[in-house]
């Protein structure tokens, strides 16, 4: 998971898609993939918003903790957000249709 809350490639290809459908200001291959690490990131970083924005301050202690004791693995994490109580395919599916709206509408990363 590279540190990202959803696989990195599946968040690749979709800002890869979005910059299809998109003339970007990018004149080199360099220019352009910088860009679409950016947004990249930035989709990663909003989708992570959403989430913990969900979770109630007792929810978010206990996330901590969980860090803390260096419990970071992908059925850690599946495991702690089942059992919050959070709809995390529908929160996600919320978050990406937020940034492809911004996306489209010119306000990219």
């Amino acid at each position: 998971m590279d540190n990202y809350l959803v696989d990195r490639e599946t968040l690749g290809q979709f800002v890869d898609e979005l910059m299809k459908k998109k003339p970007l200001p990018a004149n080199t291959a360099e220019e352009l993939n910088a860009l679409k690490e950016r947004n990249i990131e930035a989709l990663d970083h909003e989708i992570g918003m959403a989430i913990f924005s969900d979770l109630d301050e007792t929810q978010l202690k206990e996330f901590n903790q969980m860090l803390d004791r260096n419990e970071e693995s992908p059925e850690a994490f599946q495991n702690f957000f089942q059992t919050a109580g959070i709809d995390l395919g529908k929160t996600i599916a919320d978050a990406v249709q937020k940034f492809s709206i911004r996306f489209l509408g010119g306000e990219n990363a």
